[in-house]
């Protein structure tokens, strides 16, 4: 199977092209969904539910689907993410490996995202990622579950 968008040589069941990050389904596939993406005005709109309320650690908020609002903190050194029954975060859908990636918190207190080799990539803001340090608002995208960073709040 080729990428639809690059051409890259794929496996047969790749639901995201490795190499360019271009969805391989068909949009209108009830196996998919469509995310929205939670922009800064949005979070500091009086009244908004979305992104940090207050006080909190360092933290994941789910961006959409039944579980939108939600929010993971951060609050071990390792976090690891997968659809094994181990992982602290488990995502259980197909588009996410077993092991997929980690969230590590570095010495100076920073989180930073490690991709684990996984099919379908991890990716940030809409690029894929091996490893990356994560900033408020970014947007973490791992198969498709949509997950927003927020830096802990003092």
């Amino acid at each position: 199977m080729n990428c639809r968008r690059c051409g890259e040589i794929l496996n047969a069941n790749a639901n995201f092209c490795w190499s360019c990050g271009a969805p391989q389904h068909d949009a209108n596939s009830p196996e998919t969904i469509a995310v929205p993406v939670i922009t800064a005005a949005e979070v500091l709109h009086p009244g908004s539910t979305r992104g940090p309320n207050g006080e909190h650690g360092d933290e994941l908020v789910i961006a959409a689907g039944l579980e939108a609002g939600n929010r993971i903190e951060l609050k071990a050194e390792i976090t690891t993410v997968g659809r094994h029954e181990n992982s602290d975060l488990l995502l259980d859908d197909v588009s996410v490996s077993r092991h997929h990636a980690i969230f590590t918190r570095t010495a100076s207190g920073r989180i930073t995202l490690r991709d684990l080799n996984s099919l379908n990539g991890t990716y940030v803001n809409g690029t894929r990622v091996e490893e990356t340090t994560l900033h408020s608002a970014d947007e973490v995208q791992i198969g498709k579950f949509k997950l927003v960073f927020w830096e802990a709040t003092q």
